[in-house]
């Protein structure tokens, strides 16, 4: 599944994992991925971004 997101989201994401999020991200662009999150668990089956752990 293809999901159109901003590049600049590029920068709060770690290097060397695929689409993760680092802790410092602003909490606007979380809540945005996780909206396009679960339109991709509803049409693919799976998340398109993932989130480090605390």
């Amino acid at each position: 599944m293809l999901v159109d997101y901003p590049m600049e989201w590029r920068k709060y994401m770690i290097k060397g994992k695929t689409r993760t999020f680092s802790k410092n991200t602003p909490l606007e662009i979380v809540k945005k991925a996780k909206e396009l999150n679960k339109k991709a668990v509803r049409y693919a089956g799976k998340p398109f971004f993932f989130f480090e752990e605390d």
